[in-house]
């Protein structure tokens, strides 16, 4: 068995092969193309394979390329990994080689491979969020040049064609007009390309038995449920609810030492899309929810809005974790039976669930 680190970056790629017994069999360094890296790994046909690499950005092309020639690829954990292979020497050579040596021992912390065929529609909606964010950000420029002239109430939104009327009846320095028109193209634009965005998810997933199973979850609609849908991956990869919530970051993290226990918030562990989906899910549910507006109530009584809304979100994650492992819709929330569910868009024919089925999202998309 060979044993392979790669260091991987945008024009050049560093390797490192070990044997079984970690003796070097050969390092190089290379241009990234793909005929030099399959050049590199048909040295040895008689050979069984390993190679990792870490999960930066690039590694899509090259794990499809290695699974190609037979090679195991294991993709290692970016962040999880610096612990480990910490070095006063570091230079791309010494990485690949720590990273073959770790490979061989069995130490490699694994980052999560979306199947191929589902990494587009997954990298698609994210750049959707990516540029709903952007269209957010240009709205909250747009309300701040306006308030600069006690302008606080905007009567039509910068989304719509009639915002450039609107800015005509206010007396703004040509400057700022000229500044406010070129934002309010973007905006329009932003807003068409979410359009056509939504219109393909809806077509290509709405019919899927996973996304109208999370579509039963109050204040999931399709959009958030293709989000978890597409982010959570085979849900047999969490041990259980708790590791699936704190995967979505909606689990505070905690430091003990010396006997002393403190909480840590805001960790940038886990998925910050499924972070993002459930608590969009959870301002759903509390806003055309009345038992679970209530409920979140009664929590912000206690302590505030923000941790009721996390709280909601995370009984929303259970659920969703519950609902793909189990193959049955949405009951009850937190054992209260919720009497008004929200009709959102269903496939028009049911979609039969048999049991055969693996407990993944990804295995009905």
């Amino acid at each position: 068995m060979y044993y392979t680190g790669i260091d991987l970056h945008r024009r050049s790629i560093a390797l490192c092969t070990v044997d079984e017994n970690g003796t070097v069999v050969e390092h190089r360094t290379m241009k990234t193309r793909p005929e030099l890296v399959t050049a590199y790994f048909q040295q040895w046909p008689d050979h069984e394979h390993r190679a990792v690499v870490e999960c930066t950005t690039g590694w899509y092309w090259l794990c499809d390329l290695l699974r190609s020639l037979g090679i195991t690829i294991v993709l290692a954990h970016a962040k999880y990994l610096k612990a480990i292979s910490y070095a006063k020497v570091k230079t791309d050579a010494v990485d690949a080689e720590t990273l073959a040596q770790l490979l061989r021992m069995g130490y490699i912390p694994e980052a999560h491979q979306l199947p191929p065929e589902y990494r587009a529609m997954r990298d698609l909606l994210r750049q959707r969020m990516v540029m709903e964010h952007k269209r957010t950000n240009i709205i909250q420029r747009i309300s701040s040049i306006l308030a600069q002239f006690n302008v606080t109430r905007i009567e039509v939104s910068p989304s719509v064609p009639g915002f450039a009327t609107f800015l005509g009846s206010c007396s703004l320095p040509t400057e700022y007009r000229m500044t406010l028109l070129m934002y309010h193209q973007q905006c329009i634009q932003a807003t068409e390309h979410r359009k056509q965005l939504e219109k393909y998810f809806k077509g290509k997933l709405r019919p899927t038995p996973a996304l109208q199973l999370l579509m039963s979850i109050p204040g999931l609609g399709e959009i958030t449920g293709a989000v978890v849908a597409m982010e959570s991956g085979d849900m047999h990869r969490f041990a259980d609810h708790k590791h699936f919530e704190s995967y979505c970051r909606l689990v505070p993290g905690s430091k003990d030492s010396g006997g002393k226990h403190a909480h840590r918030s805001g960790s940038k562990d886990g998925n910050k899309y499924l972070k993002y989906a459930f608590t969009e899910a959870a301002i759903k549910a509390m806003m055309y929810y009345p038992e679970i507006k209530q409920f979140a109530q009664r929590l912000e009584e206690r302590s505030s809005k923000a941790i009721a809304r996390t709280v909601v979100a995370k009984e929303l994650a259970k659920i969703a974790y519950y609902v793909l492992t189990r193959k049955q819709e949405f009951k009850t929330f937190k054992g209260i039976t919720i009497e008004k569910i929200r009709d959102w868009p269903r496939a028009r024919k049911p979609v039969r669930i048999t049991e055969e089925e693996p407990a993944s999202a990804m295995s009905v998309v």
